[in-house]
């Protein structure tokens, strides 16, 4: 069950240690969106989360929107931001990590994800190689698909990786 768990965990976003990171050899940074770095459904990317990402880039990261959700959402909420994404990413399976990384010509080992699901993000990071972050989710509200998800996530946190988050 190490797949489900975690490389580091942290509270919210902004608590990245970008210069910790980029000192480790990382060099790339896959970014969820909703309950990651931006509230479920309130579509743009709000200041907070473009300060992050411009920071990101400015520490030296190669930045990617990586997300399930459709190109519609995501280039609403990336809007004017210069910033690669992929959608549809069909999270867990690594294919779409692998061709991510293989496109940002960049390797899993040297590529972060940070996300604020176990069965999607990390398990997606552990399985194609890549270092995965938990973050808290923004809001407790969720979709119907995610709120399964988390439910999921509650037995593995407690039962499997005997932790409370």
């Amino acid at each position: 069950m190490a797949l489900f768990r975690p490389k580091d965990k942290i509270n919210i976003f902004t608590d990245f240690d970008m210069k910790r990171y980029r000192d480790m050899g990382f060099d790339t940074i896959f970014l969820d969106i909703d309950n990651t770095i931006a509230v479920p459904n309130t579509g743009i990317c709000d200041e907070r989360a473009e300060k992050f990402i411009r920071d990101l880039e400015e520490t030296g990261f190669k930045v990617v929107i990586f997300s399930n959700n459709t190109k519609k959402r995501v280039e609403l909420f990336k809007r004017d931001i210069p910033v690669d994404y992929n959608c549809w990413s069909f999270k867990p399976l690594p294919f779409s990590y692998l061709k991510t990384c293989k496109r940002m010509n960049t390797a899993p080992e040297k590529t972060i994800v940070l996300g604020d699901q176990l069965v999607t993000d990390i398990l997606g990071a552990n399985l194609s190689g890549c270092y995965g972050i938990y973050c808290k989710q923004l809001q407790e509200k969720d979709s119907a698909i995610t709120s399964l998800n988390r439910r999921i996530e509650k037995f593995i946190w407690r039962h499997i990786l005997h932790e409370k988050v």
